[in-house]
């Protein structure tokens, strides 16, 4: 019986040193594909398809599990959290069918659920850590939004007013009510992505309107619209804005169909607001496919002084990053534990800390990670 006892402990511990050793096998390319990333321990199984920090240990986010077999059309389940101290806590939905795709925020108890609705609907509301409130404006679309504080958040999209005419759109919050200015030209459907506040005289805004790039500056008083340059596309879109030391950086989608194969590329535009410098992501080891080496800069963010890139690409390139050495983009692996994986989100925290959002492949399932890479000593 000793003998039998022995025997089964010696097999245990050679399992067991088994797994580590698979598992330590498996490190060394985990940590390729996230060098000195760590990733946040999601509160479910579907990951995090939005994670918004608040600061090194709280945030607000989504998981998301797709609940239809077929996507005619997709069927998706959201469940809200909120991080706080390191510890998970599920957040109700504002009402059921209410919009969840873009959140933001200042704290747990300062959270905003924005967008659009499962029923085509428009929607914001507010979770002030015991209920949440209806600040809707109607017919306004909301694709991307930033809370500064409790009393500055500034949300941006599109204005639905009529079929013919749907102006891009800024709203503001000043901790009672909403400010919505539109813009763009008359007649024009003009969306606008994405927001960055420098302060509150220095705001920027970008998308696309009349099959071009769009961009708009905010100086305290009123919005200008900023002239950029056409690209080689005859499809281009501003997806993400970043400021640098006074330094304008806008990134998206171009496109030129006679030209690239139709193959879309990253691009990043660098200026002060009326001199503007074009540069491109390289894809690395191109194909020739378009559908294989599309590329697109979904995000920009600035990291120990250093500008970097969120991009989608496909999965056989599996980058997801890049970042600007002061010549070129260098493309890096996105933070994501499976090939294929994208940086959907940028966002720097006051300690220096950047965090990167994203979702894993197939991105259909919209199964994802989020993860915070350190500053530099």
């Amino acid at each position: 019986m000793n003998r039998l006892r022995t025997a089964l402990y010696g097999a245990g511990a050679f399992l067991l040193a088994l797994l580590a050793l698979l598992a330590a096998l498996a490190a060394p390319a985990q940590g390729r594909a996230a060098a000195g990333w760590q990733a946040v321990p999601p509160p479910a199984p579907a990951g995090l398809s939005a994670y918004v920090p608040f600061d090194a240990t709280s945030a607000v986010a989504r998981s998301t599990v797709q609940t239809s077999t077929t996507c005619l059309p997709c069927e998706y389940e959201h469940t809200l959290w909120t991080r706080q101290a390191g510890a998970w806590r599920s957040l109700p939905l504002p009402a059921a069918g209410v919009p969840t795709d873009v959140l933001t925020g200042t704290a747990p108890n300062d959270v905003w659920a924005l967008g659009r609705g499962e029923w085509g609907d428009f929607g914001q509301y507010h979770w002030d850590g015991s209920r949440w409130t209806d600040r809707t404006v109607p017919d306004f679309e909301v694709l991307a939004a930033r809370a500064v504080s409790r009393t500055d958040v500034w949300a941006v999209g599109n204005y639905r007013e009529s079929a013919g005419d749907v102006p891009g759109a800024v709203a503001h919050w000043n901790g009672s009510a909403w400010t919505l200015t539109k813009l763009g030209e008359p007649g024009a459907w003009t969306n606008i992505r994405a927001v960055h506040v420098v302060s509150a005289d220095d705001v920027w805004v970008v998308g696309s309107g009349g099959g071009r790039l769009y961009a708009a500056h905010y100086d305290g008083g009123s919005w200008q619209e900023v002239a950029l340059p056409r690209l080689s596309g005859l499809s281009a879109t501003a997806n993400a804005v970043t400021v640098r030391d006074g330094e304008v950086w806008i990134g998206g989608t171009d496109r030129n169909i006679y030209t690239d194969s139709g193959t879309p590329r990253a691009f990043v535009l660098r200026g002060n607001g009326t001199d503007w410098r074009t540069t491109y992501v390289p894809v690395p080891a191109p194909t020739g496919d378009a559908s294989e080496d599309r590329m697109s800069v979904q995000a920009l963010a600035v990291h120990d002084g250093t500008v970097w890139a969120g991009l989608y690409a496909e999965r056989a390139k599996d980058r997801g990053l890049a970042r600007w050495n002061g010549s070129a983009w260098e493309t890096a692996p996105a933070p994501g534990t499976t090939p294929g994986s994208e940086v959907t989100a940028l966002y720097p925290t006051a300690d220096g800390t950047l965090w990167a959002n994203g979702l894993h492949y197939p991105r259909d399932y919209l199964k994802g990670y989020a993860a915070s890479l350190a500053p530099s000593a």
